[in-house]
């Protein structure tokens, strides 16, 4: 198996992936791709081939060893587990049951992580998204956006909505150990600020911009989306293709009246449903709650309304970062901005 995984990574990089890239798909990490690369030129393939390692024999080998990796290849509930989660002590429940070894899940820990396993985090996914539709998308209806923007001039302009909470998203803080930060939050609120922000480029893919408004303990309705669409085309000049979800907001009679107003101006485009990674807009929120706002415990929604409105003002005007949402989304861009 590190054989194989160690072909698979020179293939790949000599095919034109990146480092990283391959890292990931592997889910090793970047040095050992770089690694192998390196004895792989140096050497030849032989430099590949795994080495028996001294001392005493394992107990799993041969078969055995094949099998409980097909089994991690499965889903745990195909071999009656509850959920979907595989842990060392369900493994080595399986092994005693299959083959009567007893192996300590530590042991079995450090036995997955030289085959390439390690502890990831699942990819969750709506069960009603649509691979077929998606890949459709991609290779039909993103190549006629991008012709119609070139063949009329148009911007094409990407539009979402989210919401921040009181509570908020946790990550590490450094700390003296044993000692970790304490945070006194609000627990038992409603209030809440929703937001609507615009990412656009003009039809040369050479003009960036964005536009966001927010909205204390509010939503965003079709109606509230009308007159944010009303907005964002007196700041966009000449013609817009708009692409966005199929949400509710973005349906009914309100937003048929902007399109009859701005008729031959405004096009809209739907994205593949379930699938928020096409939208470079899904970066502004992560960038937002994950990067500036993370452990930001506001006194009341006035504060956090003004820390968002501050924070997207100061992403409005920087450039490079509004770059850096398009290529960090999944959405295919042109071979100018990938090089």
């Amino acid at each position: 198996v590190l054989e194989y995984r160690r072909r698979m990574a020179v293939r790949w990089i000599l095919g034109g992936r990146t480092t990283v890239e391959v890292a990931g798909l592997l889910g090793v990490d970047p040095r050992s791709v770089r690694r192998w690369v390196a004895s792989f030129l140096h050497d030849g393939a032989d430099a590949l081939v795994a080495r028996r390692v001294s001392g005493r024999p394992g107990k799993l080998t041969g078969e055995k060893e094949l099998t409980v990796i097909n089994w991690l290849l499965d889903s745990p509930l195909e071999h009656g587990f509850l959920t979907e989660c595989w842990t060392a002590p369900r493994l080595v429940q399986l092994i005693a049951q299959h083959f009567d070894i007893k192996i300590h899940p530590h042991s079995l820990n450090r036995w997955l992580n030289a085959r390439g396993f390690s502890p990831q985090k699942p990819q969750c996914f709506a069960q009603d998204r649509d691979p077929d539709a998606i890949a459709h998308w991609l290779q039909f209806d993103w190549t006629r956006i991008q012709r119609l923007a070139r063949q009329s001039d148009a911007s094409i302009v990407f539009l979402d909505e989210s919401g921040l909470l009181l509570m908020p998203l946790l990550r590490r803080s450094q700390a003296p150990k044993g000692y970790p930060p304490i945070m006194k939050v609000r627990m038992r609120h409603r209030q809440h600020v929703s937001v609507a922000a615009a990412l656009w480029v003009s039809a040369d893919w050479q003009e960036v911009g964005m536009f966001s408004r927010a909205l204390l303990n509010g939503y965003f309705n079709n109606q509230r989306i009308a007159i944010f669409l009303h907005q964002l085309l007196r700041r966009v000049p000449g013609k817009v293709i708009l692409v966005w979800n199929g949400g509710p907001m973005h349906k009914g009679e309100p937003i048929r009246w902007v399109q009859r107003m701005y008729r031959g101006r405004l096009f809209f485009r739907a994205l593949p449903a379930y699938a928020p990674e096409f939208n470079p807009v899904e970066q502004i929120w992560q960038f937002l709650k994950d990067s500036r706002l993370a452990n930001f415990a506001p006194a009341d929604a006035n504060q956090l309304f003004q820390a968002v409105h501050s924070e997207l003002d100061s992403v409005r005007f920087d450039t490079h970062r509004l770059w850096c949402f398009f290529h960090q989304s999944a959405l295919p861009l042109p071979r100018t901005l990938q090089m």
